[in-house]
């Protein structure tokens, strides 16, 4: 097995770089091979015969002959053996126990089959017990009697110890009166007394009454918690397989304090998570992919999620990691040994909606209370007997025909029955020296509107292996994305567009069905409208944008155990993606890319390559502990895209190719590459794991930034004290933790960014190219954008661990923005790239509450609170290129919203002139877009075999503009237009309504430009103007672009997230079938919403663009373990 890798290092030093993504591929092969091969051999060696013809060799000879004839492989202690030493050897068609016994038997060397390894081992010599020191040895495990590899083996009171090998096993020369101390992270420490005992079996307990949970830190490092000086927070993978969604990133909603998770409504959507207000690092088994989300790792796959929030939890990362980091360890074997086949299988169905637009159902297209094609909703009455000339989808005519409501529930009849199945089955085995697994995912997803189909599937494997001091893992994965269309979202777009906002009830949908005219297939959609709405099914047929991705990940990392204390290690990570984006149209689509006909294709595709050689020391000196690292990065990153178009419409319908371009085709292309290489290190520091101390250094040098500042260093600290461990504390008061860090981090140009480059367009002017240098003076020395980080917290247990708290502060200062600032129009430039003075400055808390209020033999109660907050401000102006408005001040939040408010008296009423309302000519600050507060609880309740487990949550504060509520009103389709005052004006032609506010009867004001009053001589009166209702409502109401500030709603809200309720088959009954365990559940998403605000569409996305109706789903969860 272990040739087989030898095989794949002597390949990989002759291939050149330009082969590297065959090596990656050739060498995933050779681990699946070689796992694959510890079953082929096992069964054979045993019963395998050899033949030595010499009669005298060393012991060295021997073992390199038995492994040439077999697959045994030999394990030793090169300290122990003397492989020099002669052996008289009588080997003719022999089986190698019978060879080893004549041998070894003289030679004080006992020997162990175990598998396809050969253990060879000094026999014990009994020694008198007055003799001042002796050799012990043991094997030190876990409760599953599983070895603990690199367990602490110190002498009490003494700097003499080692640690466990790959085995789990250890030994030391000690006296008999000396005292061991057996100690590991995450495990209570055992102190065992030597007396007469040579040989030791020490099973150790995981440490349930300490902090002493184990966290994956930056470059994959596992720490203990308790030694970190910074905030991290562990989230339960185990809680992701049941209520499977799409993409796990909506799955972590609530589950982390400080992470705004933003979850979308539309199709093939993936959710925007922000830790601390910036988007975090994805890094998976270590490495930082480029080109990997959340959306391309299956659930199933993932052993474990930590969070490491802000700068210096991830400072070793560099620039990449100045936002804090999301680490996914995934799978690479079973918890027990053997062989293992899990199945999860979860179904969700719609089960109705949380947001859904109302619309009203009494007035036909038009306006001025007419029916005509003026494309708003504001016409006549309906269902009272009035008639008016309607299109016929049946004979494809105008006729006159009665005005009735036969399409009061287009909306819902167009929307179709929406599923998500998320299926995975894995194959594991564990053995003594190495695991293996392999993975099959395939999730798809039937979205709310017709032609929407999803399907994803991912395949992984991996595995790890240990020979001696030498381990190696690796993982792989496959992901293969297929959207059927992606259209049908956003403003102009979507389906609502279509159908709610501007669509009436004059007509039923369903008779539009056949969306051709007949005869003139792919030409002309049967529909009543030719310039602004489309036909929805033929929106859905003939206007596509379809996704076909793939993408590769491969990671592989090596590691030599050069003495107990000293390790070195080789990592590589490469993933590549390629995305096919194919749209089209056909002829007479009034809202897409050409009414003619369009036919486009964008082909993107792009790598990374991520290279880590890393030294680690792990040195302990009785109570006093230095860790410490030194290592390179080499990253680089490469992207590539095409860009093909027709032009001018298409020469034959229904032929979507680019040769049916009536005009030239418009094509562009676009390369970018970046390389990064960075030197690293980092010291650990302990004592009585009480105080400790980071510190760490990066420097980065990047290919973005210029000569003379592209290189770049920034160091971080981190320290925590075990406050528990020095001070009495009340017996309530089991654990107090304080930590504080602080680190410098800096962020380099993006590609381009620094370069003067052409840019250059084709079939301009009859055919011809032109090429335009840019507007923008750039090239000179900008300097990297910096960012100085401090944090402290503190983290406390109660009532025996059943009660936790952590909080964290923290302040994040930004400064050195590289922004385009105006320049003088003799330059021949529009603006210059230089580095902003503006200082801004991000701050924040979060509070984590948990425990398990209620513990009995069948009952238990756990529940986890989490709470976020930040701010983003000004901290320092700059007087050159900081923006004038008024409300810019240093202290003042960044994140304002601005918009012309309705002109106002003293009193807040709105001013109206001629009975309709008056807008300022001016912006004011409307408010903030940043919520006050994120927050999210999770309980769960477990009695016996049954578990019931959810979360809500949600967010408090923050506004924004809602697309849906204005342009309901806009359009005249809102459910709350349908009153008296319209009735009365479409029905008997009486003006009634009387807009709410006051009048000006005299005076005048004057502003200054910010709109502040500098004299004001109005008086002021009621509004008592009567005005036509559709008038008032379209002018308080305005087009799409101008916000209204009504429509300008807040945010807050909360949901019930998600729910599971899981019952576990007896593991008696399960036997009997043949399973090891198997469980069934019932699962929910997106149960329930609650909003302050907004009513007609669902505010957790952040925005309001016409959002898709937001759906409710519940399934069932089946999962089986043999």
């Amino acid at each position: 097995m272990e040739k087989n890798f030898l095989l794949s290092i002597d390949i990989i030093k002759d291939i050149k770089i330009k082969h590297l993504i065959r090596i990656m591929r050739l060498s995933v092969f050779l681990i699946l091979v070689s796992i694959f091969s510890i079953h082929a051999t096992v069964s054979n060696s045993q019963n395998v015969r050899i033949t030595i013809t010499e009669k005298t060799l060393s012991l060295d000879k021997l073992i390199h002959e038995i492994e040439k004839q077999t697959d045994y492989l030999f394990v030793y202690g090169e300290n122990d053996i003397d492989l020099q030493q002669k052996v008289n050897v009588d080997a003719h068609n022999k089986t190698v126990s019978e060879v080893l016994d004549n041998i070894l038997i003289n030679k004080g060397i006992t020997y162990e089959l175990v598998k396809n390894y050969i253990s060879l081992r000094k026999a014990d010599i009994s020694k008198s017990e007055t003799q001042q020191n002796k050799k012990i040895s043991g094997v030190i495990t876990d409760a599953n009697r599983e070895p603990i590899i690199g367990a602490n083996v110190i002498e009490e009171g003494s700097t003499n110890g080692t640690i466990t090998d790959t085995e789990g096993k250890f030994s030391l020369s000690v006296s008999n009166a000396s005292t061991l101390v057996i100690s590991y992270i995450g495990y209570t420490s055992k102190t065992i007394p030597v007396k007469n005992q040579t040989v030791f079996n020490i099973q150790l307990a995981e440490d349930v009454e300490s902090l002493g949970e184990v966290v994956v830190t930056a470059l994959g490092i596992k720490r203990e918690e308790k030694a970190l000086g910074y905030a991290v927070q562990k989230v339960n993978a185990s809680s992701l397989t049941s209520a499977k969604s799409i993409d796990i990133g909506t799955s972590l909603t609530g589950k982390v304090a400080g992470l705004n998770v933003k979850n979308s409504t539309e199709f093939n959507s993936s959710p925007d998570l922000k830790l601390r207000g910036e988007t975090p690092l994805l890094i998976i088994d270590g490495i930082p992919y480029s080109n990997m989300s959340l959306n391309d790792v299956a659930s199933d796959d993932i052993e474990s999620i930590d969070v490491l929030k802000g700068a210096t939890a991830s400072a070793l990362y560099g620039a990449r990691g100045s936002t804090g980091a999301i680490m996914i360890t995934t799978k690479r074997g079973s918890k027990e040994e053997g062989i293992n086949v899990d199945i999860n299988s979860n179904t969700m169905f719609f089960a109705g909606y949380l947001a859904f637009p109302k619309v009203q159902t009494s007035y036909s297209r038009g306006s001025g209370g007419k029916y005509n094609d003026s494309g708003y909703i504001w016409g006549d009455r309906m269902d009272i007997g009035r008639t008016a000339i309607q299109y016929d989808p049946k004979t494809y005519q105008w006729r006159e025909m009665e005005l009735v409501s036969k399409g009061k529930d287009n909306f819902k009849n167009f929307l179709q029955f929406s599923t998500i199945t998320n299926n995975n089955i894995s194959f594991s085995q564990k053995g003594k020296y190495g695991s293996f697994r392999t993975s099959l995912t395939h999730v798809y997803n039937k979205g709310q509107y017709p032609n929407q189909k999803l399907n994803k599937i991912t395949y992984s494997i991996g595995g790890e292996m240990n020979y001696k001091n030498f381990k190696l893992e690796g993982t792989a994965s496959y992901n293969k994305r297929v959207s059927s269309n992606n259209n049908g979202a956003g403003y102009g777009g979507s389906y609502i567009y279509d159908l709610v906002i501007w669509g009436g009830a004059e007509y039923d949908l369903r008779e539009y069905k056949d969306y051709w005219i007949e005869g003139k297939e792919n030409e002309q959609q049967n529909w009543y409208d030719y310039n602004y709405y489309d036909n929805p099914y033929f929106k859905a047929n003939e206007i596509i944008d379809a996704y076909d991705t793939d993408k590769l990940n491969v990671f592989l990392n090596s590691s030599y155990q050069i003495t107990p204390w000293l390790k070195a290690m080789l990592r590589g990570g490469f993933d590549f993606y390629s995305d096919k984006e194919e749209w089209r149209n056909a002829m007479s689509a009034n809202y897409a890319w050409h009414k003619n006909g369009s036919y486009g294709i964008i082909r993107h595709s792009g790598y990374s390559i991520n290279t880590d050689a890393m030294l680690m020391a792990d040195k302990t000196w009785g109570k006093f502990n230095l860790n410490a690292l030194a290592g390179g990065n080499i990253y680089y990153w490469s992207d590539d895209k095409m860009d093909s178009r027709t032009c001018g419409g298409l020469t034959v319908p229904g032929f979507y190719s680019l040769k049916a371009s009536v005009d030239p085709v418009n094509a562009m292309s676009e390369l970018k590459r970046k390389r990064v290489n960075s030197l690293y290190s980092k010291l650990s520091l302990s004592w009585n794991s009480t105080y400790f101390l980071d510190v760490t250094g990066r420097n980065d040098w990047s290919s973005t930034l210029s000569r003379e500042s592209r290189s770049y260093f920034y160091p971080s600290v981190a320290g925590s004290v075990v406050l528990s461990e020095l001070i009495p504390l009340p017996k309530i008061w089991n654990f107090w933790k304080i930590r504080g860090s602080w680190t410098t981090s800096k962020q380099d140009a993006s590609v381009y960014a620094n370069n003067n480059v052409y840019s250059v367009s084709t079939n301009v002017w009859d055919g011809l190219a032109t090429a335009a240098f840019p507007s923008a003076l750039i090239g000179g020395n900008v300097r990297p954008q910096k960012s100085m980080v401090y944090e402290v917290g503190t983290a406390m247990n109660f009532f025996h661990n059943r009660l936790y708290a952590d909080f964290a502060y923290f302040r994040k200062l930004e400064s050195d923005f590289i922004v385009n600032g105006g320049v003088s129009g003799t330059t021949g430039f529009s603006s210059v790239q230089t580095n902003s003075k503006e200082e801004r400055l991000r701050q924040g808390f979060e509070l984590t509450i948990g425990g398990t209020p209620v513990k009995t033999n069948d009952f238990q109660w756990d529940i986890l609170t989490n709470w976020g907050h930040d701010r983003y401000t000004y901290h320092k102006l700059d007087p050159d290129y900081s923006s004038k408005k008024a409300w810019v001040k240093e202290g003042a939040r960044w994140d304002w919203y601005e918009d012309n408010d309705w002109d106002r008296d003293p009193d807040g009423n709105i001013i109206h002139n001629g009975g309709y309302p008056v807008k300022q000519n001016f912006k004011t600050k409307i408010g903030h877009t940043g919520p006050d507060l994120v927050w999210g609880i999770t309980n769960t309740l477990k009695y016996k075999n049954l578990t019931l487990s959810f979360t809500l949550d949600g967010r408090v504060g923050g506004i924004s503009y809602s697309t849906t509520q204005q342009m309901l009103w806009n359009s005249g389709q809102h459910v709350d237009s349908d009153n008296q005052w319209r009735h009365e004006e479409v029905v008997n032609g009486n003006k009634t309504f009387v807009g709410n506010g006051v009048k000006v009867i005299s005076g005048s004001v004057e502003r200054d430009p910010d709109g502040n009053i500098i004299n004001d001589t109005r008086v002021f009166a009621p509004n008592d103007v009567k005005v036509a209702y559709e008038g008032y409502i379209m002018t308080y109401n305005d087009a799409v672009s101008n916000h209204c500030r009504q429509n300008i709603l807040e945010q807050t809200f909360f949901k019930l997230r998600d729910l599971t309720f899981t019952y576990d088959i007896p593991k008696t009954l399960c036997g009997k079938i043949g399973m090891k365990s198997s469980s069934i559940s019932l699962t929910g998403q997106n149960l329930f919403l609650w909003a302050k605000e907004y009513k007609y569409a669902d505010p957790d996305v952040g925005s309001d663009n016409l959002n898709a109706p937001s759906q409710r789903y519940v399934g069932i969860n089946l999962k089986a373990n043999f």
